[in-house]
C-alpha cells in the first residue's frame, strides 16, 4: 500500500488528456462535499492546465446515515446537469430506489443502514406497524422530486479512464470485467477487498471504510468514513500521476 502525497502508479493511467477526481462515500454530509468541491476548483485553478478534459465521479452512497441526504443529492443532480459531473450508483442508492418501487425487503434494510436519515430529511415519516410497503412507497414517491429519482435510475454502475475503472464497492475476482454482476459492483466486500489479484484495470471503490486513502497495486479505497470521521475524500488521477484531498 502506498501512502498518499503525490506518487505515480506503474500498472494504470487514464485515458489521454483526462483529469478525473473520484470522490467517496459522502453519506449525507452535504457542507464536507461543498468543501471538498471547492477543494477540486482550487486544485484546477492551481494548474497547470495540462489536461484537456476534467471528469468529477461520483462513487455512489450519497445517501443515509449523514443529516442532509437531500441536499447531497441535489447538489450532485445539479453538477451532473450543469457539468456533465458522473455517478455511479451505490448499494445506499439501491435500497432508496427499491424502496421506493415499494419493496419491503429493500425497505427494511434500508431503514437498518441509515435510511431514516434520508426520510427525515425528505420530511417523511418511516413506515408505521403495518403499513402496507406500497402506501409507504407512495409517500417516499411524493416527497422525492422525480428529477432526484430520475438522477438514481440513470446512475451508471461503472465507469472508465484508460486503466482506470470506477465502481461503488468492487469487482468479483475471477470474473472478467465485461462480465461483472452490478450487484457485486455496488455491494461486494472482502472478496474483493482480501484479494491481491489484478483484475484487468485499477479499481477505485469507496463502500469499504478506510481511515485515510489506500492505494494497493490492483485498486484505490476512497471511503473515509465522512458521516464519522468529519473526512470526505477524493483521488485524483492524470496520466500515471495521483493523489488525494481529503477535507
Amino acid at each position: 500500500m502506498l501512502g498518499l502525497s503525490r506518487n505515480r502508479v506503474k500498472t494504470a493511467q487514464t485515458a489521454a488528456g483526462e483529469r478525473v477526481y473520484a470522490i467517496g462515500d459522502v453519506h449525507g454530509c452535504h457542507a464536507l462535499l461543498r468543501r471538498l468541491i471547492e477543494m477540486i476548483v482550487e486544485d484546477c485553478e492551481r494548474g497547470p492546465r495540462d489536461f484537456d478534459h476534467m471528469r468529477i465521479i461520483f462513487l455512489g452512497d450519497l445517501i443515509d446515515r449523514g443529516p442532509s441526504s437531500g441536499a447531497c443529492l441535489q447538489l450532485v443532480h445539479d453538477l451532473v446537469a450543469e457539468s456533465g459531473s458522473e455517478l455511479i450508483l451505490g448499494n445506499h442508492e439501491d435500497m432508496m430506489l427499491e424502496s421506493i418501487r415499494g419493496n419491503p425487503a429493500a425497505q427494511r434494510a434500508w431503514l437498518a443502514n441509515g435510511g431514516d436519515a434520508t426520510l427525515y430529511s425528505y420530511g417523511v415519516s418511516p413506515p408505521s406497524s403495518g403499513e402496507d410497503s406500497f402506501d409507504f412507497a407512495d409517500r417516499l414517491a411524493r416527497a422525492v422530486p422525480e428529477h432526484i429519482v430520475g438522477l438514481l435510475e440513470t446512475a451508471a454502475t461503472q465507469a472508465s479512464s484508460g486503466d482506470y475503472l470506477f465502481v461503488h464497492a468492487g469487482v468479483r475476482p475471477g470474473v472478467p470485467l465485461k462480465q461483472q454482476d452490478p450487484l457485486d459492483l455496488y455491494s461486494i466486500r472482502e472478496e474483493f477487498t482480501h484479494s491481491a489479484d489484478w483484475h484487468g484495470a485499477m479499481v477505485v471503490h469507496g463502500h469499504s471504510m478506510v481511515d485515510d486513502v489506500e492505494v494497493y497495486p490492483n485498486r484505490i479505497a476512497c471511503d473515509t468514513g465522512a458521516y464519522r470521521t468529519g473526512k470526505l475524500s477524493c483521488i485524483c488521477v492524470q496520466d500515471r500521476d495521483l493523489y488525494a484531498l481529503t477535507t
